[in-house]
């Protein structure tokens, strides 16, 4: 059993109630909505880890939605469907921000395996974020000196080459280069330099 609560959105009342079936037998935990505003009371109201948007919802599309959702901050993944595929259909909803893009008829698998993906690709970029945020947090524990010489290092430059572009003794880039690591909690050089590139200082030489 996954788990996983999985909100679909469809104006289509048999179609919707066909998909949750799908779903729930194959062990997700699903939410039902047949028009946008439901869908935005659903969102705000609970958990979800995957969005099924239907690109045809009567008089609004399914993109609109879409647009809406992460607008207001909702960052699950959202799979469009539709029945009316096309490449320019396709690509807009890419472009806006949707995770996939099927169409209908759907086949059972291509579906489960298409928000497999979606949530394990939304997992791996929330981890990826959540570690930006750490690097950058303890990174803000460093001098700016400290600074100057961490950018120097990741890009590339020896302690000597630092020494001589700070107009300091090397053994002052080593101490520093040392306090650094024990600020950080981290035991090496190439710690130092993987933290600083998640974080986004300086530019390692290619």
């Amino acid at each position: 059993m996954t788990g996983k609560t999985i909100m679909i959105v469809d104006d289509d009342r048999g179609f919707a109630q066909s998909l949750a079936s799908l779903l729930g037998a194959s062990g997700y935990r699903t939410c039902v909505s047949y028009d946008p505003a439901s869908a935005l009371v659903q969102a705000r109201s609970q958990p979800v880890d995957c969005a099924l948007i239907d690109f045809n919802l009567g008089a609004t599309l399914g993109t609109t939605l879409l647009t809406r959702l992460t607008d207001e901050g909702h960052s699950f993944p959202k799979i469009i469907l539709t029945g009316y595929g096309d490449v320019r259909t396709a690509t807009q909803a890419m472009k806006m921000g949707a995770a996939d893009f099927l169409e209908k008829p759907y086949e059972p698998e291509s579906l489960l395996a298409a928000i497999s993906a979606a949530i394990g690709k939304a997992r791996e970029t929330a981890q990826l974020a959540d570690g930006i945020r750490e690097a950058r947090r303890m990174l803000r524990l460093l001098t700016d000196r400290e600074s100057e010489i961490v950018d120097a290092i990741v890009a590339g430059r020896s302690s000597k080459q630092i020494a001589e572009a700070l107009s300091v003794s090397q053994r002052t880039v080593e101490a520093h280069r040392a306090n650094v690591l024990q600020k950080l909690g981290i035991s090496n050089t190439a710690s130092l330099v993987r933290l600083a590139v998640l974080a986004g200082m300086g530019s390692p030489n290619a």
